[in-house]
C-alpha cells in the first residue's frame, strides 16, 4: 500500500471517529416525540404532553410541543397549550425554550439525556424572575 493511500485512510478513519463521537454527544436521545410529565416541587403531576425533537447537528435541538395542565396548578407557566422549541447542549446538559420568544414569559427545560429519555427539571420564569420549578421527564 503506498504513502498517499495510508495518510487517505487514516485521515478517512480519523474523520469518521470524529464525527461518530459528535452525534453521539446526545447520543441516546434521537429525533422524535416523547411523552412528557412535569411535576411540581412536591412531586404531583401538573402537566402532561408531548414534546418532537428534532436534532439539527450535535449541540442544537429544534421542534415541537403540546402539553395539558392535570388538575388545576399554579404558576406552571406557559407550558400548557401548543409550541415551537429551542435548545442547545452545553457540558452535557440538554437546554431547551418551550417558548423561544419570550425572555419574561417562558419555560425552561434542563436536564441529561439518557437512552430515549430527558429528565431534569423545568424553571418558569416571569417579568419577576424566577416564579416556580420542578421536575420533569421526556419518555420515548
Amino acid at each position: 500500500m503506498n504513502f498517499n493511500k495510508m495518510i487517505f485512510i487514516s485521515v478517512w478513519l480519523s474523520l469518521l471517529f470524529f464525527v461518530e463521537c459528535n452525534d453521539n454527544i446526545v447520543g441516546t436521545l434521537p429525533d422524535g416525540t416523547y411523552n412528557y410529565t412535569a411535576y411540581d416541587s412536591l412531586g404531583t403531576i401538573v402537566a402532561k404532553g408531548t414534546l418532537i425533537f428534532k436534532f439539527k447537528d450535535s449541540t442544537s435541538v429544534t421542534g415541537e410541543w403540546e402539553i395539558k395542565k392535570v388538575g388545576d396548578p399554579q404558576n406552571i407557566g406557559p407550558q400548557i397549550g401548543e409550541g415551537e422549541l429551542i435548545g442547545g447542549l452545553t457540558n452535557e446538559i440538554l437546554w431547551m425554550e418551550l417558548n423561544p420568544d419570550f425572555r419574561d414569559n417562558n419555560v425552561f427545560l434542563q436536564g441529561k439525556p439518557e437512552i430515549n429519555k430527558y429528565t431534569g427539571k423545568w424553571f418558569y420564569s416571569s417579568f419577576i424572575g424566577l416564579t416556580n420549578r420542578g421536575s420533569f421527564e421526556a419518555v420515548k
